[in-house]
């Protein structure tokens, strides 16, 4: 079997602090608007259904056209995907544009939470917790 070519670095965590994920906002908004972007395209792309009928070489190019189409804005939506993972971030909801950044607090691992459209970051929230359970930065402040 061939050898797994993948280092160990490369899945690695990064953590954050607010002021380095901050810095990271222009350009991780610059490549999460075009993957919510191709996200809704994809949903759209996927929804349309054409009949295949072999004798008719005007469909096949139809479908050969939608097909090409899906398969090009697939593979810009996962090598956006990708840039952001490399960034370090988690994406967790691509419709929503919303990005999570590891974290340390008093010892313990936390997500600085960050969605399309915020300015900031202004909230965090517990590993096991979700978007809904976000609260603000200045928490954390109080916590000490």
């Amino acid at each position: 079997m061939p050898k797994d070519t993948y280092s160990k670095q490369e899945f690695s965590k990064r953590y954050f602090t607010i002021e380095e994920a901050e810095i990271l906002l222009p350009k991780i908004e610059k490549i999460l608007r075009k993957v919510v972007s191709l996200n809704r395209a994809l949903d759209i792309l996927s929804t349309i259904e054409i009949e295949v009928y072999d004798d008719d070489y005007e469909n096949l190019r139809k479908v050969t056209k939608i097909n090409k189409q899906f398969h090009k804005l697939s593979y810009q939506f996962f090598s956006g995907i990708e840039m952001l993972e490399g960034i370090g971030c988690i994406v967790k909801d691509y419709g929503a544009g919303i990005i999570d950044f590891y974290s340390s607090f008093d010892g313990r691992e936390i997500f600085l939470c960050w969605r399309l459209g915020e300015r900031s970051i202004d909230f965090w929230h517990e590993v096991e917790d979700g978007y809904m359970g976000r609260r603000p930065i200045m928490s954390l402040r109080k916590l000490k």
